[in-house]
């Protein structure tokens, strides 16, 4: 039975910016105005429930699919009635799984845990990780905001983490009323304020909120001191120093027996021999490593134990979600089953496994 129906009622910010080209109906500078941006700001920290009261979607959720626009697979129709697939820069759809995810991710932070996310390939994490980022540098003072990986190209290249996370910051600054002078700016590194003169000496004013990335090129420690609100560890599917930096963040994100910020590893599996290891062992022993626990569903190996949050290749896949965001599993089941069946059948081993 599908879970979710008319999924468009959570996001009432987007939808009527892609009806009027903006947010806000009232004239800037007056106290409509003023107010609707504090209505809003209180959406993306404490979340939103439908007027029906059927659907609530956390803050993080909120602010992702209403202020952060992606890059997303559409239909169009050819002049002699072919249907081809394009990508388009659209507000993200509401997803089931996306739902489960977001809710983890705030359950987390109430119940002091961190999260490890196993996921299949082009679920989307990137972009959502990158919204997640900008909703604390707009909302939350002085948070700092990290995005560790084992190499640079995967927060800067073109389709990576901290590209993803300016486009949206971009945007956000030229369609809201929470645009942040930058008092850093560079493209690893990002943070909000301006400086004043005070008594001859200039000082730093302003939310002081900050997104940074460090690859760590081989060297743990140069997580050491970097406590955050949010800190993300990228590509954990294919990072050697993973559960090494992990050991040695874990220390600063607490404080006695408060936790006082998540920390998410998200990557894919299937990968032999880069340091899945590490991503291994955080996803299968949870606990040990201060996450969030999930009963073990999975294999028949595993029942009955406990692991991280995991993604199959079956939800979200596109294709294969009705038009209320619902994932439609068993079709998807089917059509994967397809494509595996069709590289059994190669002589390439490698390519089935």
């Amino acid at each position: 039975m599908n879970k979710f129906k008319d999924v468009h009622r959570v996001s009432p910010a987007a939808n009527y910016f892609d009806k009027n080209g903006r947010y806000c109906p009232f004239p800037p500078n007056t106290q409509p105005y003023y107010e609707f941006w504090d209505k809003e700001k209180q959406r993306c920290l404490e979340g939103y429930t439908t007027e029906e009261g059927d659907i609530t979607v956390t803050g993080y959720h909120y602010f992702y699919l209403n202020y952060c626009p992606i890059q997303i697979a559409v239909d169009k129709k050819l002049a002699d009635g072919t249907i081809i697939a394009e990508r388009k820069q659209h507000f993200p759809k509401f997803y089931d799984k996306d739902h489960e995810y977001f809710t983890a991710v705030d359950e987390c932070r109430r119940t002091n845990k961190h999260l490890t996310v196993l996921k299949g390939r082009r679920k989307g994490y990137s972009y959502k990780s990158a919204s997640m980022l900008n909703r604390n540098y707009f909302h939350i003072r002085g948070s700092k905001n990290f995005v560790f990986a084992g190499m640079k190209e995967y927060l800067t290249g073109v389709d990576a983490i901290l590209t993803k996370a300016w486009e949206m910051m971009n945007f956000i600054d030229d369609n809201t009323a929470w645009t942040q002078p930058r008092l850093l700016d560079r493209p690893m590194e990002k943070t909000s304020g301006y400086k004043k003169r005070v008594n001859g000496q200039f000082i730093q004013k302003g939310l002081l909120s900050s997104i940074a990335g460090v690859s760590l090129k081989d060297d743990s420690d140069k997580v050491r001191g970097k406590a955050g609100e949010l800190v993300f560890f990228e590509e954990a599917g294919a990072f050697p120093e993973l559960l090494d930096a992990w050991n040695v963040a874990m220390p600063t994100m607490r404080q006695g027996s408060k936790t006082l910020g998540t920390m998410i590893a998200f990557g894919t599996g299937g990968t032999e021999g880069t340091g899945f290891e590490s991503l291994d062992e955080l996803f299968y022993h949870p606990e040990s490593y201060d996450c969030l626990e999930f009963d073990n569903i999975w294999s028949d190996s595993g029942f009955g134990t406990k692991c991280g949050f995991f993604v199959p290749i079956y939800d979200i896949l596109d294709g294969f979600i009705d038009e209320h965001g619902n994932s439609l599993i068993e079709e998807a089941k089917a059509f994967e089953i397809g494509e595996r069946e069709k590289k059994r059948q190669g002589n390439d081993p490698k390519s089935y496994d």
